[in-house]
């Protein structure tokens, strides 16, 4: 499976973020590709343009405040990054950020934040040594099969996308995803 540059730098901002310590977890198609490799699927997938987590913190924390613990967790992990917020989080809307090179300015991608939402399963995952905490799979699908069985289908195709690829790499339980 190949792992783009851009995607290389995102999973070093998953790891720095994990090792901060701060109260996030990681969803979305980086995890998935996560899983996937550790699965032994060997294809290649679709390519992701932003990071998405989970903020679960003890209070609900400020965006300013969430601004600055992402910066701390890069500028100690050595990432030549620079975190701005573009969208405050909300009711069923999650905080924006963007991050870009701290020389050139260039947006590089953004991540996407749900901030203290129910706190689901999550599980240790590693890519190329870099180890960051996701959701575990069954929470993936169960997200996914919510998105896919509303109207808006059409607007979320890459749901139905990575469907395909955790059905070649684990069975569904029905349990563990009504759960």
């Amino acid at each position: 499976m190949n792992i783009s540059n851009e995607e290389k730098l995102m999973y070093k901002v998953m790891k720095a973020i994990y090792d901060s310590g701060i109260p996030v977890s990681f969803k979305g198609s980086l995890v998935l590709k996560a899983f996937l490799l550790e699965s032994g699927y060997g294809k290649d997938t679709r390519h992701t343009v932003d990071i998405d987590a989970n903020w679960n913190g003890e209070t609900t924390p400020t965006m300013k405040q969430i601004t600055a613990s992402l910066q701390k967790a890069l500028d100690r992990g050595g990432i030549n990054l620079d975190v701005t917020y573009y969208r405050r989080y909300g009711n069923n809307r999650s905080a924006g950020f963007e991050l870009r090179d701290k020389s050139s300015r260039e947006l590089l991608f953004t991540m996407d934040i749900d901030v203290n939402r129910p706190i689901v399963k999550t599980k240790i995952y590693e890519v190329s040594g870099l180890c960051f905490r996701g959701v575990i799979p069954s929470q993936m699908i169960a997200d996914k099969l919510s998105v896919i069985s509303v109207d808006k289908v059409f607007w979320r195709i890459k749901d139905l996308v990575d469907l395909y690829y955790l059905s070649h790499v684990c069975s569904f339980n029905r349990e563990d995803i009504s759960d």
